[in-house]
């Protein structure tokens, strides 16, 4: 017979999904077929490889979201709110669960990380299993954190990001209007944080995935709230937890399992922590091959000329759900607004003035070439001065002294609007970014030496001037909305289809460029793919993954103000030198079923675990301590015509998880 099982998957980002259709995924290609459900607030089509082989799927709302009006900062106190919105009908939420598993006969709960799965399951007497890297007590409890973070203005012309799978609106028309970040107090958020731990300590199995974080619900090594995990000086995790981190899954020490409520029966195996391995989903199998990926390059729009792995790199930017668009203002791109100390440079030494025809086309590349690395310099005397210095620089004089016209033009350049080039990109899953190959507008002064303090600075720091891409690369942006041409991006940027399957990407790609997420991270791990990564510190979650990329794969950090002012191209080449041989390495070897055989044994090990669970409970249940009804949701079954019948161990591999081995 087979088993029913009910998979609660988060809807918080695409990692949680992606995981959940892989492991449904090897669930189906068993023998026997076990039924999966799929229950999320996550659109469907996000699980469409699981649900091709067979995966039910039922929308609900199931988790509270965390508020992201941008892509690096979350709103604390609304989310908060939405927390207590959703606490105040846990109860009911729970009940509903119940009588669903009850309704539809499941013998077991999967979350990924959904505690009301944990509470429902237990209420109805049925094991539970988390498959995840972390739970959301310590996500919601590191909201107190006393975050260092860039601080954002009142109003920011910076799009929403996706804090959630649902559908991305376009950026509003007006500016958000952001209230001051501030930390919950302890006292307020730890009682919230702690009713979602309690709900995690009803599961009785937990599969830990990689990039993973201590579990307060599991373990009492390091309980909540999460901000004692990390140093706030270094934004890493302190050396004790990282030491119980390193420790074997089986060395940990556990809290006991919870009991049933009263009517139900013993839980016939001890709580277990097992170590996972890396759930994701698998590119084509043919995909390292000339031919393959010529032909994704080719349903790309990438022009034959870029496709020799040779001659040009790709850098695939993906963060999870994005737009990309060209704003209507500019902004000055360098990188260094400080100018003291710049050596002068003479009016003979000037670059010449473009013609108005090259600075209508900024300082792209001809069509059909990659983009240049280095701008050039225009003088803003000879294009539209847009946008203005501010009134700082409007009142200096030619009698000004000169440090106080230089102090006056630093302040006016760090006031310009954040999204201030014809230029920029849009991506809401990051903060827009500059596009520096456009011009590098500087203003000509009506008096020498100002005038050669900025011409100075820009030549002298021509090779320090933000660049978005090395020399013969090109970029793939993924989750460029429909109605959006590629005539909005910089030359040397193509647009990927949106149902671009992303591990067949990820493994062309010869860089990636994102956000740490469980799913990009794994995919990334499992291609070889070097990542650059834009930090989000006020997610813990982020300090699991990068101790994932620093064991397993290559990580470089690119700070939050080097990929808004579009100063990506050293990171890049930073990421592409440190993995460049084990990208080689991966080529070579071509595609490997070893992810596949490592998530098989793991769904195997699992109907095992299950399998083990009602064996010893229909034994128990012979003596007369507990017989199995239809308020288990299980009757028709385990119970045929009165006699107990005994679901028979998942043939598999010899490992096993309920401490009786599973034999091929």
């Amino acid at each position: 017979m087979s088993l029913n099982f009910a998979y609660y998957c988060s809807g918080h980002g695409y990692g949680h999904a992606t995981r959940v259709s892989a492991l449904a995924s090897q669930l189906l290609q068993l023998s026997p077929k076990p039924t999966v459900t799929i229950i999320s607030e996550a659109p469907p089509h996000v699980f469409s490889d699981s649900m091709k082989l067979g995966a039910k799927y039922r929308n609900a709302k199931i988790d509270p979201v965390v508020q992201q009006p941008l892509a690096y900062r979350i709103d604390r106190k609304k989310s908060v709110d939405v927390l207590n919105a959703f606490l105040a009908k846990r109860e009911s939420l729970v009940n509903d669960e119940v009588a669903w598993l009850k309704a539809n006969k499941i013998h077991c709960v999967l979350s990924d990380a959904v505690f009301i799965a944990c509470a429902a399951a237990h209420r109805a007497f049925l094991p539970s299993a988390l498959v995840t890297n972390f739970t959301f007590d310590s996500i919601w409890s590191y909201l107190s954190a006393p975050l260092l973070e860039p601080q954002t203005p009142a109003t920011s012309p910076h799009p929403p990001s996706l804090s959630t799978l649902a559908p991305n609106p376009s950026p509003p028309a007006t500016q958000l209007e952001l209230e001051p970040d501030e930390p919950i107090p302890h006292h307020v958020m730890d009682p919230l944080a702690d009713q979602i731990a309690r709900d995690y300590r009803n599961a009785d199995l937990l599969l830990r995935l990689p990039g993973y974080l201590p579990f307060p619900s599991f373990s009492p090594v390091h309980p909540l709230p999460a901000t004692d995990w990390i140093d706030p000086a270094i934004q890493r995790f302190r050396p004790s937890v990282l030491a119980s981190l390193h420790q074997p899954a089986e060395q940990l020490q556990l809290y006991d399992s919870i009991p049933f409520p009263d009517g139900g029966p013993k839980k016939p195996l001890p709580r277990q922590l097992k170590a996972a391995p890396l759930l994701v989903r698998h590119p084509a199998s043919d995909i390292y091959s000339r031919e393959a990926r010529q032909r994704l390059l080719d349903s790309i729009g990438i022009p034959r000329e870029f496709q020799d792995p040779q001659k040009t790199k790709i850098v695939i930017v993906s963060f999870g759900g994005q737009v990309i668009k060209r704003p209507t203002h500019s902004r000055n791109g360098s990188r260094n607004l400080s100018m003291s100390g710049t050596p002068m440079i003479k009016p003979a030494e000037l670059a010449p003035i473009p013609k108005q025809d090259d600075l209508s086309l900024g300082s792209r590349s001809p069509r059909g070439s990659p983009p240049r690395s280095r701008p050039p310099t225009v003088l803003l005397d000879d294009v539209d001065q847009t946008p203005r210095l501010g009134d700082d620089v409007k009142e200096v004089r030619p009698h000004t002294p000169p440090e106080i016209r230089l102090e006056k033009l630093k302040i006016s350049l760090q006031n310009l609007p954040r999204i201030a080039t014809p230029s920029h990109i849009y991506v809401p899953g990051a903060p827009p970014a500059s596009n520096p190959a456009s011009p590098i507008l500087q203003r000509r002064p009506t008096f020498p030496s100002l005038h050669e303090m900025v011409v100075g600075a820009a030549a002298i720091e021509e090779e320090l001037e933000p660049c978005l891409l090395p020399d013969g690369w090109i970029a793939i942006v993924c989750g460029v909305a429909k109605n959006w041409g590629e005539e909005d991006l910089p030359e040397g940027f193509f647009v990927a289809p949106r149902d671009v399957w992303m591990p067949d990407l990820t493994a062309v790609a010869d860089v990636l460029l994102g956000k740490l997420g469980y799913g990009t991270c794994a995919e990334c791990v499992d291609a070889c793919t070097p990542f650059v990564y834009v930090p989000r510190p006020f997610f813990v979650e982020e300090h699991g993954l990068r101790e994932l990329m620093e064991s397993s794969g290559v990580g470089v950090l690119l700070p939050q103000e080097r990929y808004e002012l579009g100063d990506w191209a050293g990171k890049i080449e930073e990421a592409y030198e440190k993995g460049k041989f084990m990208k080689a390495m991966k080529r070579q070897q071509g595609w490997s079923d070893i992810r596949k055989r490592e998530a098989d044994l793991m769904a195997r090990e699992l109907v095992g675990w299950v399998s083990e669970w009602y064996e010893l409970l229909d034994s128990d249940s012979t003596s007369g301590s507990y017989s199995l009804d239809s308020s288990t949701g299980i009757v028709g079954d385990v119970m045929e015509s009165g006699e107990s019948r005994t679901l028979q161990p998942q043939a598999g591999l010899a490992l096993g998880l309920g401490g009786v081995p599973i034999t091929a």
